[in-house]
């Protein structure tokens, strides 16, 4: 059964938030420092306690943001502490339907949420739309996995049909391609508020990396052909969720789409730990295990200072966005991007150098047809990685750097986005030493005794980084660049705007404007007029014409039969889908 005394606190919070939503923001900030704590007491080397760690960690910096951020009434903190109080019941699941009712539990508030604090039908639906399509492909495969196993427990598997099924359902919560080009992810992430945002980015798309790792480790039994796919699937979501981030004209459809990018990145090393455990391979098994568990640190603690900083703005519009003379501000996001830009020593540089590293030393290994695959997975990969970083210097400059007027910013809004950046790169060079398993030293080359973290095979070093020693040499040639040259200058140069005319100003649509040029006939629906802020694809048309028909359809079928308010009803439904599901935990 799930471990109740975890979970209990996180059933006082929304109660407490009913009655005042900072009361109820400070309560999750214990309730998950309590949860962090006892469970690296309890059962420190357990999957779900490192994706624990994880999350607790989001929710504490996130309450404390939304102590101060949150001003969307009575309603968004009594759904904001239920979402999280779902997550902990997915983590503490000892079974499928204690995970499937913690899924329902983290879904259902967010789309109420969504929808009662923008007023807008369209997110909403389609976060609901997609998040139940994902519930139906768990259902149908914790269904098989029980009745093969005969127990609803976790335990082996032997078919992988309860894997791939599973697979499926995780991958639309995370956003993945295909389900991309519906574009459902960045409308409904970036239509909640930052604070809701910031978990939703950071811990329930992190659900789904949990559950296809939990699944995938029962599983005795996967194929070859299915690894492959789930890593080349991971790699296109990659190029394109960069792609389609750097030509975003939205602060959060930026960061929405940035999230697909790194869940990406995540998959191509879940499906690479699927196909060397099928393979036997140990060693590389290892080292993608443990480049999935970092990249989910750097991914989830990075975005949720980043979601955190697009809260801090007035506009969402990137190219009116004040720049924040705050230095705790400047200082957090500048550690945050270059994090998420796959730069060390911070930890999504060391998560980044591993999912290359461990591609290509698969390939090597392999020295068959298929390693061709992997060496073509990385390449787009390292493509994909390079449109990210472009994406998130556009960021950071239009946000901290380009524009000359300012606001100031509340400190409790701006020291848990620079705890979130001195986090990621603290991470960068303490974690890998302590969960990675493979480091070394090199007395000869200079470093320090096991400061090496090494990817290898059969006992021998295939490649190495140091975080540690960057942190040094930056530090050094940083503090003598100083010493010698003092403050750098500004030099100031004419503008040119990417083929933008009459702009007075290098604005942030201008900046990514030449790859617009490049790619319009995918970037854009007709031959005149761009598709606004979150259009980004050519699929979406079609979709969305489907989601109209399907609509009416809906709302024929509600008129016909529930002639009454459909509100009503449907807040029924979730009120009825929350009690049951608790009592099923229960």
């Amino acid at each position: 059964m799930t471990s109740m005394y975890l979970v209990l606190p996180f059933l006082i919070p929304p109660v407490l938030s009913i009655l005042n939503r900072k009361l109820g923001y400070l309560s999750i900030t214990l309730a998950s420092l309590y949860l962090l704590i006892f469970s690296l007491y309890e059962y420190p080397y357990e999957l779900s306690t490192l994706f624990i760690a994880i999350s607790s960690i989001v929710w504490i910096l996130t309450s404390i943001f939304s102590i101060k951020y949150d001003d969307y009434g009575n309603w968004l903190s009594p759904l904001y502490s239920v979402i999280i109080l779902g997550i902990t019941i997915i983590l503490e699941s000892s079974n499928y339907i204690e995970f499937l009712a913690g899924w329902e539990i983290m879904t259902i508030p967010a789309y109420v949420a969504i929808g009662l604090i923008r007023k807008e039908y369209r997110p909403p639906y389609i976060f609901m739309a997609f998040g139940e399509l994902s519930t139906a492909f768990l259902l149908a495969s914790f269904i098989i996995a029980s009745v093969n196993t005969n127990t609803t427990s976790f335990t082996q598997l032997t078919s992988p049909l309860p894997l791939i099924l599973a697979t499926i359902g995780f991958m639309i919560k995370m956003g993945i391609l295909p389900f991309m080009v519906s574009e459902w992810l960045p409308i409904a992430h970036g239509t909640a508020p930052s604070n809701l945002s910031s978990v939703l980015s950071s811990t329930m798309t992190l659900m789904g990396i949990y559950g296809i790792l939990k699944i995938a480790e029962l599983t005795t039994d996967i194929p070859v052909a299915f690894s492959l796919f789930i890593s080349a699937i991971g790699a296109f979501s990659v190029f394109f969720g960069s792609l389609y981030a750097y030509v975003n004209e939205n602060t959060k459809g930026i960061l929405a789409f940035s999230t697909i990018e790194n869940n990406g990145a995540i998959l191509v090393s879940l499906g690479l730990f699927m196909f060397v455990k099928q393979l036997g391979i140990s060693s590389i098994e290892n080292m993608a295990f443990y480049t999935v568990i970092i990249y989910a640190f750097a991914h989830s603690i990075a975005k949720a200072g980043l979601f955190m900083s697009a809260g801090a703005q007035e506009s969402q519009a990137i190219s009116h966005t004040k720049k924040l003379r705050d230095l705790y501000y400047v200082l957090g996001l500048i550690l945050l991007t270059s994090s998420m830009s796959g730069l060390l020593p911070n930890l999504g540089g060391v998560a980044s150098w591993l999912t290359l590293e461990n591609l290509l030393i698969t390939s090597y290994i392999l020295h068959s047809l298929i390693s061709v695959i992997f060496i073509a997975i990385g390449a787009i990969v390292a493509m994909g990685e390079g449109f990210a970083t472009a994406a998130l210097v556009r960021y950071i400059t239009y946000l901290s750097l380009f524009r000359v007027d300012y606001k100031k910013i509340d400190k409790l809004l701006s020291i848990p986005m620079l705890v979130s950046g001195i986090l990621v790169l603290v991470l960068g060079t303490v974690l890998p030493y302590l969960l990675y398993p493979y480091k070394t030293s090199m007395p000869q080359l200079g470093m320090l005794g096991d400061s090496l973290i090494v990817t290898e095979y059969d006992d021998a070093v295939f490649g190495a980084i140091s975080p540690l020693y960057v942190v040094l040499f930056i530090s050094t040639f940083s503090l003598v660049t100083y010493l010698v040259f003092g403050k750098p200058k500004i030099r100031r140069v004419k503008i040119w705007n990417n083929g933008v005319n009459d702009q007075e100003e290098y604005t942030a649509f201008a900046m990514s404007n030449n790859v617009r040029l490049m790619l319009r006939k995918i970037l854009r629906t007709d031959e005149n007029k761009y598709l606004p802020t979150y259009g980004i694809d050519i699929f979406w048309e079609y979709i969305y014409k489907f989601s109209r028909g399907a609509m009416e359809f809906g709302g024929k079928f509600g008129r016909a039969l529930i002639n009454s308010s459909v509100s009503w009803y449907v807040l029924y439904i979730i009120i009825a889908l929350i009690i049951i599901s608790l009592i099923i935990v229960i």
